[in-house]
């Protein structure tokens, strides 16, 4: 028996859209016959991606952190789709560096990116979600929360939070039929592994911990992308509460 993704007439909101696991889950979604909305802060980046991927996909240029906008840009969004039915919470952002020499300023704009932006997306997303049908959260948090390593305690917090979180969610939405799913990538292609993506704040721990077997490296984010629009395409009924998913060759985190 095989499987398929079947997303004709579904209608998500995606944030983190312009580039990654966000960029990677829109070409699933259009791909798989859904609708997308795009919520990036890159403009010229989401029109790149709507130029690619046609009349399903809009771009809503907006900061997940700006809580006076984001209620509007999801209301813009819900208006473009014609409703929304699914959200899924993508924008994120990794730091490095130690606790005992970095700056708490620095940690509390990581928490309102990683942890308060996902939630609030979610908050009002799952207003303009219909009574019934399949109805989706899916939010996608990082290995980081399983894996203790050291130097990047303040982004792992944030990540262990979003899933604790995001299983109490589960625990609201549950009686009105909505499905909850937390994804915790390992290590893919994104802009968070390079230098440029990446937050540096305190100082940087030394580490011999292996992150891939042999000469391995980083997965494919449309891998991620295609697990995404699966976990949305099932039968009513059917949810995947949480997602782990590395690179075969991965062993830490």
């Amino acid at each position: 028996m095989g499987t398929s993704a079947d997303l004709g007439g579904r209608r998500v909101l995606v944030t983190g859209a312009s580039s990654g696991i966000g960029a990677a889950t829109c070409r699933s979604i259009v791909a798989c016959g859904g609708s997308v909305a795009m919520l990036a802060r890159r403009k010229d980046r989401l029109e790149e991606l709507r130029a690619e991927l046609g009349e399903g996909a809009v771009p809503v240029p907006c900061d997940v952190t700006d809580l006076e906008a984001l209620p509007v840009a999801v209301d813009e969004a819900a208006r473009s789709l014609a409703g929304l039915d699914g959200v899924v919470a993508v924008a994120g952002k990794s730091m490095v560096g130690t606790m005992a020499t970095g700056t708490p300023q620095r940690w509390k704009e990581l928490i309102e990116l990683n942890l308060l932006g996902p939630l609030a997306t979610v908050r009002y997303g799952i207003g303009h979600f219909p009574p019934s049908g399949r109805r989706d959260v899916v939010v996608v948090a990082s290995t980081g929360a399983i894996t203790p390593m050291v130097g990047v305690g303040v982004y792992a917090a944030t990540k262990r939070g979003l899933r604790a979180a995001t299983d109490a969610l589960r625990l609201e939405l549950a009686p009105a039929g909505i499905n909850v799913g937390c994804v915790l990538p390992g290590m893919f292609d994104t802009e968070g592994l390079t230098i440029e993506g990446m937050s540096f704040d305190g100082e940087i721990p030394p580490s011999d911990i292996p992150y891939f077997a042999g000469d391995a490296g980083p997965g494919s984010a449309a891998d991620l992308g295609d697990a995404i629009a699966f976990m949305l395409s099932r039968s009513e009924d059917f949810c995947v509460n949480e997602l782990v998913v590395r690179p075969t060759r991965q062993i830490n985190p």
